[in-house]
């Protein structure tokens, strides 16, 4: 039986998977535990981008006369096995596993094509290779952290009057979970927004935006056009958020992300009905800024268009009632 076993272990797929596996696992305990590296860590190149690289290297090396198509698809078992496991054992959440999934993917499959070059199949190369992450994180830590912000627009047709639009925005009473359609974020495991509260109208008012899971927002008016215009700042009240409520590596008001205000236009139209706009101000602050923004992108805007449709709901229901009575 152990012989059996020896045999199997020593086939190229199961040897390179099971090698390739034990690195990235191993690196990401490593990743999590600042006492060995405090420079190494989740949201580093050094992480995405060689970690993945090294294993995909690993799981095609065993194999003495790989194919192409094993190059670049044999990596894919070690990665993906990483990613679930990262994700079972809460290591990861949902929102992570979405966007890293990707760009895994690739670099293993880069790193699967070097595995397969003769010249580098020696026991110093791979050494080498194994030690790259470890090696460049130092010398990553050593640059400046870039941060962009930019302005993500979401707009949609409201058949109502600008006064009972503007009536919807300034205060939103408990969203009701039947209200709600199915979107990106809820799948990924985002709290739903619940309620929004003001305590006076007007510049300098305070807005409460609360989300489920105890998740709260303070927003202060900055700028207030009754019927045409309601801006304001965002704070994420991150001390109140429960422990594992969002995901630590996306959590709104943490290092590598951030709403920083919001705004509602309104925009009349001849017909008497209103373009409604939503905008938010993001803050990314992460290595690899330009593959992120599109995935962050796509999450906010689900949350946006999301709270846009209660609000027209909402708006064309009310203005309905009003036509009904003035019928009578």
């Amino acid at each position: 039986m152990t012989g059996t076993w020896r045999s199997v272990l020593r086939r190229p797929l199961i040897s390179g998977a099971t090698s390739g596996l034990g690195y990235g696992l191993m690196a990401r305990f490593l990743a999590d535990d600042n006492r060995w590296m405090p420079v190494f860590g989740v949201m580093t190149l050094a992480f995405i981008v060689a970690v993945p690289l090294v294993l995909g290297f690993l799981a095609v090396r065993p194999h003495p006369q790989p194919s192409w198509l094993y190059r670049l698809f044999a990596p894919w078992l070690p990665t993906a096995t990483m990613v679930l496991v990262c994700w079972m054992v809460g290591w990861e959440g949902s929102i992570c596993v979405l966007m890293g999934l990707p760009i895994l993917l690739v670099m293993s499959t880069l790193g699967g094509i070097l595995g397969g070059w003769s010249r580098l199949r020696g026991g110093r190369a791979s050494l080498a290779t194994a030690l790259l992450p470890f090696v460049i994180a130092p010398l990553e830590h050593e640059l400046p952290s870039p941060t962009q912000v930019h302005r993500l627009e979401t707009t949609i047709p409201v058949h109502a009057s600008p006064a009972e639009v503007w009536a919807q925005v300034v205060e939103v009473p408990t969203i009701q979970p039947e209200e709600m359609r199915p979107a990106l974020f809820t799948s990924l495991g985002f709290p739903r927004p619940l309620n929004a509260t003001l305590d006076h109208h007007g510049v300098g008012g305070r807005r409460y935006a609360r989300f489920e899971r105890g998740v709260l927002f303070l927003e202060t008016v900055t700028h207030w056009e009754a019927e045409r215009r309601l801006r304001f700042t965002i704070a994420a009240q991150t001390d109140s958020i429960p422990p594992g409520t969002l995901d630590r590596h996306v959590t709104i008001g943490g290092p590598y992300f951030d709403v920083l205000s919001g705004e509602y236009t309104l925009e009349p139209r001849p017909d008497g009905s209103v373009l409604l706009h939503l905008a938010s101000e993001l803050r990314l602050s992460t290595r690899f800024n330009p593959y992120a923004q599109p995935w962050v992108d796509a999450i906010m805007r689900s949350i946006q268009v999301n709270i846009l449709e209660v609000l027209r709901s909402r708006a064309e229901r009310g203005g309905r009632r009003l036509a009904a009575k003035a019928a009578q």
